[in-house]
């Protein structure tokens, strides 16, 4: 974005009108930019923090603040935890579309990450990229009432992958992800992700109107006993692996109405105690060809 006075106040006077459209809510809201925020920022449009932790630290727990991050934010996080959401009732909402939304980058380190361990956190428009091979988790979630809404994850990029997305370490009731975008070539020189999802913990998960593709094992991992959760309206295309969700065999997921493709593989789901309960379609091979209903 240009920084000259007079695009400056053309860009944020636009914006107004986007920040002023979003739902109300009763605590207080903060703003993001790393190209015009500053340590001191955070407080208004027009002095923005300039990284996601400076305005975590001005937030009040528990009080449903939320925190505006704007398009033009760019943010490179190098180690665990490099952005930590410790406090409850935070909501963070990314302005733009495509590229032009806020976009945080992992390097250096393997365990570089963007961190849940609060409940009642709600992330909405962000893009998480891995820039490193083997990154061991994109998003460490240790808490109930989580939500990622319209975010995307470049899980790879041909040469280097995440091993895993989103991981549910602890416990992570009712996570939400909705409307979320999972991505990568069908080929990838580095790690292949062993699951864009992997939830280990916590009961009544929901998986909606997402899309995983690219070269993964599986795009939804789970190997611990998980009660319930719903998977549905979601689209898989598997680069490498020969399924799209699997579910430890005490877990009792409910699936229904995705589409899956497989050119690997003939079972697109496996959970020994799941729920099938139909309108998903599944083609195991490349081309236009009949899908089987399944």
């Amino acid at each position: 974005m240009a920084t000259n006075a007079s695009n400056f106040g053309r860009t944020r006077t636009a914006l107004r009108g986007t920040i002023d459209a979003l739902p109300p809510v009763s605590g207080n809201v903060y703003f993001v930019d790393s190209v015009t925020g500053s340590a001191a920022g955070g407080y208004t449009m027009d002095g923005p923090a300039a990284t996601l932790t400076q305005a975590l630290a001005l937030v009040t727990a528990a009080n449903n603040d939320r925190i505006v991050v704007f398009g033009t934010h760019a943010e490179t996080i190098v180690g665990a935890a490099g952005v930590s959401i410790a406090k409850s009732g935070v909501q963070i909402v990314g302005l733009g579309q495509g590229r032009l939304r806020p976009t945080f980058t992992f390097t250096t380190s393997v365990a570089a990450s963007f961190d849940v361990s609060a409940a009642n956190v709600q992330i909405q428009n962000l893009v998480f990229v891995t820039g490193i091979d083997n990154q061991t988790a994109v998003n460490n979630v240790t808490a109930a009432d989580v939500q990622f809404l319209n975010c995307e994850w470049v899980i790879s990029n041909g040469t280097v992958g995440a091993a895993l997305g989103i991981l549910t370490a602890a416990t992570a009731d009712r996570l939400l992800v909705d409307g979320c975008l999972f991505r990568g070539p069908a080929v990838n020189a580095g790690t292949t992700c062993a699951g864009c999802i992997q939830h280990e913990s916590g009961v009544d998960v929901i998986v909606r109107n997402s899309i995983f593709q690219g070269k993964m094992t599986q795009a939804i991992k789970n190997v611990a006993t998980v009660l319930r959760g719903q998977y549905y309206n979601n689209a898989f295309t598997i680069g490498t692996g020969t399924v799209a969700m699997t579910f430890a065999a005490a877990s009792t997921p409910t699936f229904y109405n995705n589409r899956y493709n497989l050119p690997s593989g003939t079972t697109p789901v496996t959970a020994a105690a799941g729920f099938n309960a139909g309108g998903s379609y599944y083609s195991a091979a490349a081309g236009v060809t009949a899908a089987t209903l399944v």
